[in-house]
């Protein structure tokens, strides 16, 4: 990211759909190695589902939300919030970054918007899932508070990890 283009971090709109895409796709199959094709065909279910009509499943329900990070009109990040089954906890959905920003705080303000988010629409507690392979987000997520709660196989070769963070109440 140039000093030139500063980081604004917003709710998605229609024409930064390609862009997620992208993303989204990179960034998961940068982390693939020796198992592209199970990693491939995640990727292609994701994007055929709730990354296919992103205003009706983040935007629509109450009290989802989904941002891109922009960086002079490039999509350097994204991440999505939908309200799961419990009243109280959010689910943090399809975060990444771009290989090409990573490390310079970008995935932490994703974070810190999830977390305002989820703190002003009543969430105390969010739950996220994420795959093995992407060791850089789980200690990411780890460091800024979140435990794994769960372990799972994912297929053959992925292991799905589910973490939580418990929000303090706003005082």
């Amino acid at each position: 990211m140039s000093e030139q283009a500063a980081l604004n971090i917003r709710t998605f709109i229609p024409s930064d759909l390609a862009q997620v895409h992208e993303l989204f796709a990179s960034g998961l199959m940068e982390f693939a190695g020796d198992i592209e094709n199970e990693v491939r065909r995640y990727v292609d279910n994701s994007l055929k589902t709730d990354l296919a009509d992103i205003p009706g499943e983040y935007l629509s329900p109450r009290r989802g939300n989904f941002w891109v990070a922009d960086s002079g009109g490039t999509v350097v990040g994204i991440v999505g919030i939908q309200p799961t089954e419990r009243e109280d906890e959010a689910e943090l959905r399809r975060m990444s970054v771009s290989s090409s920003v990573r490390r310079q705080g970008i995935g932490r303000r994703l974070l810190e918007t999830t977390e305002g988010f989820c703190r002003t629409n009543d969430y105390h507690r969010i739950s996220l899932s994420t795959v093995g392979i992407l060791q850089p987000a789980i200690a990411m997520y780890r460091n800024f508070g979140y435990t794994t709660v769960k372990e799972e196989p994912y297929g053959e070769a992925l292991i799905v990890h589910y973490l939580v963070k418990e929000l303090d109440p706003v005082t």
